[in-house]
């Protein structure tokens, strides 16, 4: 094995390694990587429309984005605001405090519990029932940090990029820390394009269900096109949850018509993903028939969860890419190899080989030292034309 070779091997286990030292760390990552991308594309144009440097520009997105959060938060507490207050005016009575009404929702509420329910050993149970719930507000917090902490870490590269590239740039490309780099390289374009083909899967799902929404004439119409964008996110099991969602909305509004219209579009709208939309994008970056892609989904999904259907395509992208740079190493090691050996390695000894093939002298000197070889070879070629002449 060659010394390159030796530090790609080091380098894709220093880069595993990496991986699963910081795997609970993945979301900060996925999100660093996905919106430093974006803050840069949009300051890069920004910049060309105000001609100004890219840093100005994403700075202006930057401020762009904050104000339209902040619009955001600010319209979503009015409204809720608004909501609870025409709750609390219709449910509290003259004279009422908050914690009456709470009392009296709570006694309506076990009277309106079935008999068969044992009360008082659902209070027994009960905190056993709220440590799940518990644990998903945390697991949510925790979430909602790392996104936070992988959004601060995208502006702060984006604002200072110059400094970082440098640094990153000052990395030798042949060296162990080279071929790290190069692997987290492949990592972050195989992020970029799951979710832009994510993305564009759930714009066209959205785009197919849409005319059904309006042909059917549900209510909400709005909160059920975000509802099938968003879950279409998902790969394959996205587009199945929505559609039960819609399902059951159809028959709850329209009856069961609307049910089956909507079971015919999901089956197609499913079909059409796990087994045309989804392998077709994938084969534009991956050079594997869209057998392989669906059965590495359905293995991702059996060995990791609802995870595995994400890692399916970043694994297989890493994969071939990881190949593809060990067999070029190999391609361009072995020329080298045979055209300029290493003198250590490939010096034939005294004793095994004559010292005359090796230290040869130059042509001239040994046509002149030895010219009974030359007159020997040309016998032959004198020979032929007496031959001749006694025929």
């Amino acid at each position: 094995m060659s010394m390159r070779m030796r530090q790609r091997v080091i380098g894709l286990v220093v880069f595993l390694g990496l991986l699963v030292l910081f795997r609970h760390l993945a979301l900060i990552g996925v999100t660093f990587v996905i919106f430093a991308h974006v803050f840069g594309y949009l300051g890069q144009r920004a910049a060309k429309l105000l001609g100004s440097s890219e840093r100005r520009g994403t700075g202006i997105v930057l401020v762009l984005m904050l104000t339209l959060i902040s619009v955001g938060l600010y319209l979503l507490v009015h409204f809720s605001g608004r909501g609870i207050q025409n709750f609390l005016a219709k449910n509290l009575q003259e004279g009422q405090s908050i914690p009456e009404l709470l009392r009296q929702m709570q006694e309506d509420l076990l009277h309106r519990l079935p008999p068969w329910l044992n009360v008082e050993g659902l209070k027994e149970r009960l905190p056993h029932m709220v440590q799940p719930a518990v644990d998903y507000l945390r697991a949510t917090g925790r979430t909602l940090l790392h996104l936070l902490i992988g959004i601060i870490l995208a502006i702060i590269y984006v604002l200072d990029r110059s400094p970082v590239q440098a640094l990153v740039s000052e990395i030798p490309e042949d060296s162990i820390m080279g071929s790290v780099k190069r692997y987290f390289g492949y990592l972050a374009e195989a992020i970029l394009i799951t979710i832009s083909l994510q993305v564009l899967v759930a714009v066209v799902n959205t785009l197919l269900t849409l005319p059904l929404l309006l042909a059917l004439r549900l209510p909400h119409i709005g909160a059920f096109t975000i509802l099938i964008f968003v879950s279409s996110l998902v790969p394959v099991v996205g587009n199945l949850v929505s559609g039960a969602v819609l399902i059951v909305a159809s028959y709850v509004y329209r009856g069961i018509g609307s049910v089956i219209a909507f079971v015919v579009t999901t089956f197609i709208l499913h079909k059409i993903e796990a087994y045309y939309l989804n392998p077709r994008l994938a084969t534009r970056h991956v050079n594997l028939p869209s057998l392989v892609l669906i059965i590495s989904l359905i293995l991702h999904e059996h060995v990791f969860g609802l995870v595995g259907l994400f890692l399916s395509f970043p694994v297989l992208y890493i994969g071939l890419n990881v190949t593809r740079d060990f067999r070029e190493l190999d391609t361009l090691a072995a020329p080298p190899a045979k055209l300029l050996p290493d003198p250590d390695d490939c010096l034939p000894s005294v004793a095994a080989v004559p010292a005359g093939p090796i230290l040869a002298a130059p042509p001239v000197s040994t046509s002149a030292a030895t010219p009974a070889p030359a007159s020997d070879s040309a016998a032959p070629a004198d020979s032929a034309p007496r031959q001749s002449e006694s025929t």
